[in-house]
């Protein structure tokens, strides 16, 4: 069974980081082997990690975050910290979850028990139902080849992978986003070194992950920029 780490990041809202904490390490039928905590933006970082700190079987990875000459906090890309994340983690499988996102309590033992049982699938991804910005229902039935375009970050468990986030948001084009990039690049990975054929219909990298008509995943974004993923 390969091991899983969580890549959490957070945007200041940190009243929201122990309702998240006690959804993937107390309810969770599947815990993370580790866990990344990464701050957005310039924030109170010690905040963030005393709220991680109530838990003592958490393996708590922190993100050094560099200070400036007045003893505030360095911004730190996006894309940075999560390469940084990427570079450190022990575990085969990663997934992502932020501020905005409640994972179901058996989405993280599906995902990571259809990589286990599907070595030729680079990533697995599942049903999300989203509000603020969007409030349909999104749930895919199929593989779809354009999956790397349409799917939320939180949506997605991925292998371990060479490939880094190489973008900032602020510097992405907001139809091409930085996570769209990161997962075209691992789309055409796993179709270039697959034995597998695939049809058009198979994304080579993407495939759903489903429990009934339940979604796995919650996502609020109140950001209407947004309304692109």
């Amino acid at each position: 069974m390969g091991k899983l780490a969580v890549i959490g990041t957070f945007y200041r809202r940190y009243e929201r980081t122990d309702m998240l904490l006690q959804r993937v390490l107390l309810e969770s039928t599947r815990p993370p082997d580790e866990f990344f905590m990464v701050c957005e933006e310039e924030a109170d970082a010690e905040l963030a990690f005393e709220w991680a700190r109530r838990y003592p079987n958490l393996i708590l990875k922190l993100l050094p975050t560099p200070r400036t000459p007045s003893g505030g906090y360095s911004i730190v890309p996006y894309s940075n910290k999560i390469n940084w994340a990427l570079d450190n983690t022990t575990c085969d499988y990663i997934v992502y979850l932020d501020n905005n996102s409640m994972p179901h309590p058996e989405k993280y033992r599906l995902m990571s028990e259809a990589l286990d049982g599907h070595l030729e699938w680079g990533a697995v991804y599942c049903s999300q139902h989203r509000t603020g910005y969007d409030d349909r229902q999104v749930i895919y039935q199929l593989p779809i080849d354009d999956a790397y375009c349409v799917l939320n970050y939180t949506q997605v468990m991925h292998r371990i992978t060479d490939d880094r986030w190489s973008l900032d948001m602020a510097h992405a084009d907001p139809q091409d986003l930085v996570d769209a990039r990161f997962w075209r690049d691992l789309h055409a990975t796993y179709r270039t070194t697959s034995p597998f054929n695939y049809s058009s219909l198979d994304s080579g990298a993407f495939y759903p992950v489903l429990l009934g008509g339940e979604m796995l995943d919650e996502h609020y974004m109140e950001s209407i920029k947004a309304a692109g993923l």
